[in-house]
């Protein structure tokens, strides 16, 4: 693989500079002069696959030295979207609770949340599903809710909205969030995650800027759905230590 695709050429050529698929294809004509424009379609695609280059918006591509991020998902996780699953087989379902964020944190919150989103249809009858056998559900809360009740150290359930067509992805059998959608929802929903705002969202954000690979087409994406794409780059520009030359959103 590395002959054809020049693997070790092309991190010295580029470096940790971004490039385009011009310049990819240029690069290809200095060893394949007859290099077509389908091959190197299939050869980015390959490329993509093998994470040797990540896409950071359309077009646009890095060498990848980050991981994906994978965070663990317990059998508590498994059990509930199962329990979900098996009476709303119908409804999209996407779960996680926020002590993935804990690392990546100064002050450790003193509580834990599980959030479950579904179809707007099935909140309120998968919510009052989940109060028959938990104690702790909240459907959507607001910020006295959060401030009165989520924040007294006990773990909590928080049923809420799940966007159509929300960056969220396959891991263990059941849907998570990708990090993209739990950055725009930590910026988004100050008022749930009142705990994860100001300098710890900076330092969350700058700690997943460093540490993984971030698409910022889905980035751009999900933050212009969620309407306010030009108030989070202005977040990550002005707030956080992310290099400006990284941000492509």
């Amino acid at each position: 693989m590395n002959e054809k695709f020049r693997i070790e050429e092309m991190k010295e050529y580029f470096g940790k500079m971004s490039f385009i698929s011009r310049a990819l294809y240029q690069f290809y004509l200095n060893y394949e002069s007859d290099l077509n424009e389908n091959t190197l379609r299939w050869r980015i695609y390959n490329l993509k696959k093998r994470r040797i280059i990540s896409s950071v918006k359309r077009g646009t591509y890095i060498i990848e030295s980050r991981n994906i991020f994978s965070p663990p998902v317990n059998q508590s996780l498994k059990r509930m979207y199962k329990k979900i699953k098996e009476q709303f087989p119908y409804s999209e379902v996407s779960i996680w609770e926020t002590n993935w964020l804990a690392n990546y944190m100064l002050h450790q919150p003193i509580t834990d949340n599980m959030i479950i989103e579904v179809d707007r249809d099935a909140m309120v009858s998968v919510f009052s599903f989940l109060q028959k056998t938990k104690n702790n559900v909240f459907l959507n809360p607001n910020r006295h809710e959060v401030e009165t009740y989520l924040l007294t150290g006990r773990n909590n359930i928080i049923v809420k909205n799940l966007l159509a067509e929300s960056p969220i992805q396959l891991k263990d059998k059941i849907y998570v969030p990708k990090i993209e959608k739990i950055m725009v929802d930590l910026f988004t929903d100050k008022d749930l995650f009142i705990m994860y705002q100001g300098k710890e969202l900076a330092n969350i954000f700058e700690a997943f800027f460093e540490s993984y690979s971030i698409n910022q087409s889905t980035l751009n994406r999900y933050a212009t759905k969620r309407k306010v794409k030009e108030r989070f780059m202005s977040f990550l520009i002005e707030q956080t230590s992310v290099e400006r030359e990284k941000i492509y959103i």
